[in-house]
């Protein structure tokens, strides 16, 4: 019995006309840019036109590395061209506002390097000036097109399991090296590693309602480099108070395990008539009606770079077809508000309250 095939979960550009007609304008030629995106757009075949970067060192060997035909320092060069497309918006968060004026003298459709923000308010103010501006933005959360993910997520769509009422994942791993920028950036293991099961969550409801609140604890262990906590564990509500909602979530980190052996990475999602279950290479099914039988699908690809691939092609495509992006920045708000939530609930010990977070927002 075959629930699913390679070609359902893997990058496709079978929908694309021309993908030479999306030359990709690549904005931050640093360490995910030359160990992700790049070698994903190579692999897929997709065409990288130029390169920027304020370092010029890391614009020009990123070139030479890559093939890629200009490289430059200046953002307003790079927009001269055109055989540029779109914007591989890969920089950090603090200058994006800055740039995103720049490109929106020579508007052009920007994919952002996941979150939007790693503040709300700035991911708000990102979201109003790409639509004062005209410039189609989308949020370049490339978990969703993680083999694993995507395959969790098109046989959840064949319905199989009946009612969902139960999103949990739980993620072993370790970041506390040492001098690493990580270790210095405050909440990081939920607004920015974590922000990528925080959206799954999201992306795995298969129901029309948002979430509505979410109750965050965190640990944080005596002399670890990490200026704050590496565990988190938080239960998110879809819904009315009162668990009367048929679905929840729980979403647990530990990434401050040091025995490697033990890390895992899985997902569980449970319906009324099954379950299904992933890790990074093997997607599970058990059915009510198939008793005694559990169905193991071993999957083709890897996070690392097909996903970066999964996530251009799929907004290159959403381009052609005159739709919205696959990760709108609007939804990705959604987003960076429930990881606030997360970090604000685990801080003043109480359960956030997604209307509260958004009053006033025109996203809430």
């Amino acid at each position: 019995m075959e629930f699913i095939r390679p070609d359902d979960y893997l990058p496709n550009k079978k929908r694309l006309t021309n993908v030479n007609e999306y030359g990709i304008g690549l904005i931050g030629c640093g360490s995910i840019a030359n160990t992700a995106h790049l070698p994903a757009y190579r692999k897929y075949g997709l065409h990288i036109a130029a390169c920027c970067d304020v370092n010029e060192e890391a614009a020009r060997s990123t070139a030479e590395k890559f093939n890629i035909p200009f490289w430059t320092t200046d953002v307003n060069q790079l927009l001269e061209r055109e055989d540029v497309g779109v914007i591989d918006l890969a920089i950090h968060p603090e200058p994006r506002l800055e740039v995103l004026r720049l490109i929106g003298k020579a508007p052009r459709p920007v994919l952002c390097q996941k979150p939007l923000a790693l503040d709300l308010a700035q991911a708000e103010r990102l979201s109003e000036e790409a639509n004062r501006m005209g410039i189609i933005l989308g949020v370049n959360q490339q978990a969703r097109f993680a083999p694993a993910h995507k395959a969790l997520k098109t046989v959840l769509e064949q319905d199989l399991i009946g009612e969902v009422y139960s999103i949990h994942h739980h993620m072993r791993s370790f970041q506390d090296q040492a001098g690493w920028w990580w270790t210095k950036m405050k909440n990081f293991n939920i607004v920015d590693h974590g922000v990528h099961y925080v959206d799954l969550c999201r992306y795995f409801n298969p129901y029309p309602e948002e979430w509505s609140r979410v109750h965050c604890t965190t640990a944080q262990l005596t002399n670890q480099h990490a200026v704050d906590p590496l565990i988190y564990s938080a239960n998110v509500e879809f819904g009315p108070k009162g668990g009367r909602n048929p679905l929840m979530a729980t979403l647990h980190f530990n990434n401050i395990a040091k025995a490697s052996r033990s890390h895992s990475n899985t997902w569980w999602i449970d319906g009324t008539e099954g379950s299904l279950w992933c890790t990074q290479d093997t997607l599970y099914m058990a059915l009510n009606k198939h008793k005694n039988v559990v169905h193991e699908i071993k999957l083709k690809g890897t996070w690392f770079p097909d996903a970066f691939a999964g996530s251009m092609i799929a907004f290159m495509t959403a381009l052609e077809e005159g739709n919205l992006p696959p990760v709108t920045a609007e939804d990705n708000i959604q987003t960076v508000a429930l990881t606030t939530a997360m970090v604000n609930s685990s801080q003043e010990a109480c359960v956030i309250e997604r209307a509260d977070l958004l009053k006033g927002s025109v996203v809430g």
